[in-house]
């Protein structure tokens, strides 16, 4: 199965972290061995993966030697999120680039967040058209009612039953053309042309949460189409520990603490640049002579 990264620079604030606007484009050195892990990884056990980016990404991974190892053997492409519609506030739908490459995209594919790490083969837990990572509960802050969301003139909000569970998007697997198309549509037409120029009061992401987590299932409702859960809902402790799940590393809430924590960001750093010393070394050799992660690769040395 073919997976995506997506990683547009257009965006210059999400959920973690802002940068100045103009400043150059660039992620963290946990961010950067992350998304080689999730490359690699899913390369091993899955399939292909392509990288959907534009020219400041592309030069930012060009920069690293990744494109020169070819970390995305499903090709890089770098066009389609630079052409894609400008009447999109990247700054509040900080996310919209994946739902661009997603309506792009033949299925059966998978769009991966490049904080995510598939460890294992997955194709014999897909049981269902569309699969999520996992099932969210209403109680999020982020998972406002319909009062409370701005739309663009004529978006269609027919059929949508509010009741319905969100889904984390970090990973979506689409196995037929017909609603992953009608969805990405839905999505991007709540997206274009959206007036929001912020969330109110600096509140939690509600509008791009919207687009990606809660418009999903609900959509696939109101299309008949089931979507299952690789780690099945929200109520499930242990799903959560560790102990059970093997297969899927999202750093997602650990971000924050990576961003302020350096003893801890170091430690990440170092486990994994041991794991890809290990298991990838060719990689390894390129990464290790780059500014942002030798260090970590010396580190990993004396693991």
């Amino acid at each position: 199965m073919k997976a995506i990264h997506v990683v547009s620079t257009r965006p210059t604030t999400n959920y973690y972290v802002s940068r100045a606007e103009g400043s150059p484009y660039r992620q963290e050195d946990f961010e950067v061995l992350t998304t080689v892990l999730s490359a690699l990884e899913w390369r091993r056990h899955n399939g292909v993966i392509r990288l959907y980016t534009d020219p400041p990404g592309q030069e930012f991974y060009d920069r690293l030697g990744l494109l020169d190892l070819d970390l995305w053997d499903g090709g890089v492409d770098a066009r389609l999120l630079e052409s894609a519609s400008q009447t999109i506030n990247g700054g509040v739908f900080w996310s919209f680039g994946k739902i661009v490459a997603l309506r792009q995209e033949a299925a059966p594919c998978c769009v991966m967040d490049i904080d995510l790490i598939v460890w294992d083969g997955i194709g014999q837990l897909v049981t269902a058209e569309v699969m999520s990572l996992h099932e969210e509960s209403l109680g999020f802050a982020a998972y406002v009612g319909r009062d409370r969301l701005v739309a663009p003139p004529g978006f269609d909000w027919s059929g949508l039953d509010w009741s319905v569970a969100p889904c984390s998007a970090a990973l979506l697997v689409f196995t037929k053309d017909a609603f992953k198309d009608a969805y990405a549509d839905r999505a991007l037409s709540f997206m274009a042309g959206n007036p929001v120029r912020s969330e109110p009061d600096r509140s939690v992401p509600a509008h791009p949460i919207f687009a990606e987590q809660r418009l999903l299932p609900m959509c696939a409702k109101a299309s008949g189409v089931r979507i299952g859960s690789f780690l099945r809902d929200y109520t499930g402790a242990e799903l959560w520990s560790g102990r059970k799940n093997k297969t899927f590393t999202h750093l997602w809430n650990a971000k924050s603490l990576l961003h302020n924590n350096p003893s801890r960001r170091r430690e990440l750093c170092a486990r994994y640049a041991h794991r890809v010393r290990r298991d990838y070394p060719d990689v390894a050799k390129v990464l290790a002579r780059s500014e942002l992660l030798r260090e970590h690769f010396r580190t990993a040395d004396g693991l």
